[in-house]
């Protein structure tokens, strides 16, 4: 049975606050800038920037008068070669007016930077990769045209959702293959899509690493953990949680869209409410990155993946650089072996 108490979303006071309340500096900030990503999470929301948390801001109480805010102390750390300007008011801890968010705003441009010189020497590439990922396919004019639409970064569904079934899955993008015909999107019946972004050949293998015990998040992992996700249970006709994502992401998307936020695609945020046939499969993705043709990792992470029941898997390809990912570019497993040497 679902715990409805772990479902992704935002309380509709959270939202008024975002909307038209203390919290509306921020809100217009994230509108304005492209590097910058809200994400909304279990009563809370994440803003992310080159793959990072930037900003963690947490309800306090059922009143929403309140809201305590998170940012990551190490990125801030001295560095003598380096210098950092902080901020001449250093932003509060709990935001309760509307003066304390224009503080973080302000603040915001110092965090980015201290985060740039934090990541020249400890990289996120991957999820730098992954919000490159969401800039191309949810914005500006590629978002517009794109035939995907990523709805959720860092998609993490709790053990505590289906306690019986102790369980813990995590993706690394969700959302849409939502399809444009004629530079339209003529019906609102999309299909759930799980991405996972590999960047560089040592992330692609599954091998158990000696010190943990733990088998590696590669390609192989990550078909048996995907499988396993939307196998149903007991008497279940269609897997629960996979019927919890299709839920969190039509609420996600319909809050994004209720938010203005500007990584929803012009041309989407004319379209209601989306549809999902739960009982069709969905797609999987995989968008891997900085693949050396000489390897043959690759070839071998993908002979040794395990029967695939529940899900349509391909892997993004394009005919020119860059991430927008469209529906003819996409390639079969099979089809991928075929061509690797």
């Amino acid at each position: 049975m679902v715990d409805e108490d772990r479902q992704r979303g935002i309380s509709a006071e959270f939202e008024a606050q975002l909307k038209s309340g203390i919290l509306l500096p921020l809100l217009q900030r994230v509108r304005r800038d492209d590097t910058l990503s809200m994400e909304i999470r279990n009563g809370y929301v994440d803003v992310y920037y080159r793959g990072g948390r930037l900003l963690g801001l947490h309800q306090q109480g059922k009143a929403a008068s309140s809201f305590r805010t998170e940012f990551a102390a190490a990125y801030i750390k001295p560095m003598p070669d380096c210098p950092l300007q902080l901020p001449e008011e250093t932003p509060p801890r709990t935001i309760r007016s509307l003066h304390d968010t224009e503080l973080w705003v302000i603040a915001l441009a110092t965090y980015k930077q201290a985060m740039d010189i934090r990541f020249s020497k400890h990289t996120k590439i991957e999820r730098e990769y992954q919000q490159a990922v969401v800039r191309d396919n949810n914005r500006h004019v590629s978002g517009d045209h794109s035939d995907y639409f990523v709805v959720d970064i860092e998609y993490a569904q709790s053990p505590k959702m289906f306690p019986e079934q102790n369980a813990d899955f995590r993706f690394d993008m969700a959302g849409f293959r939502w399809p444009v015909r004629g530079g339209s999107r003529a019906s609102n019946l999309v299909t759930p899509v799980i991405m996972e972004m590999k960047a560089g050949d040592g992330v692609l293998a599954s091998h158990v690493d000696s010190k943990t015990g733990k088998k590696m998040p590669g390609l192989v992992k990550h078909v048996e953990d995907i499988e396993r996700f939307l196998t149903p249970m007991g008497d279940e006709a269609v897997s629960g949680r996979y019927a919890q994502l299709c839920e969190e992401l039509k609420e996600v998307y319909a809050t994004k869209q209720r938010l203005g936020l500007k990584s929803i695609p012009t041309r989407m945020q004319r379209h209601g409410t989306v549809r999902i046939d739960i009982t069709r499969p969905p797609e999987v993705l995989f968008v891997i990155a900085n693949h050396q043709p000489e390897s043959g990792v690759l070839k071998r992470e993908l002979e040794a993946l395990p029967a695939r029941e529940r899900a349509d898997y391909y892997v993004a390809s394009v005919t020119y650089a860059g991430y927008a990912l469209f529906a003819d570019n996409l390639k079969t497993i099979e089809q991928v072996l075929k061509e690797l040497p």
